[in-house]
């Protein structure tokens, strides 16, 4: 059976609601991201959580809503894993169009496992 080793529930702007014990969040603004307002959040391991860098990370996003709570299309992606942290960005639809990803803040959620 496998279980998790670490897991965590983030705010839209970046701060721990609650998250095992040595995870660190940092707010970035991803450079290589093609949008109009860029963000994303940097995700710190405590040292020795994973055995290297293909551990698997379960991501989920809340609704995204600049307002509150909205329903529109809401995507979240990882990225540039390694063995000490990893990248987290969240796409949402501005205009409710479909057409229109931009990346958004928006409270997520993540689980960690390690084989």
């Amino acid at each position: 059976m496998i279980s998790p080793i670490a897991m965590g529930k983030i705010s839209r702007d970046g701060k721990i609601i609650k998250a095992t014990p040595g995870i660190k969040v940092k707010n970035i603004k991803p450079i290589d991201i093609n949008s109009q307002e860029r963000y994303g959040y940097l995700i710190s391991l405590p040292d020795r959580l994973v055995k290297d860098s293909d551990y698997i990370v379960q991501l989920t996003a809340e609704n995204f809503g600049e307002n509150g709570p909205d329903f529109t299309v809401t995507s979240i992606a990882l990225r540039y894993q390694t063995k000490k942290n990893f990248e987290v960005i969240i796409w949402g639809d501005r205009v409710q169009s479909g057409l229109k990803m931009e990346t958004v803040k928006s409270n997520w959620h993540f689980v960690i496992y390690d084989i």
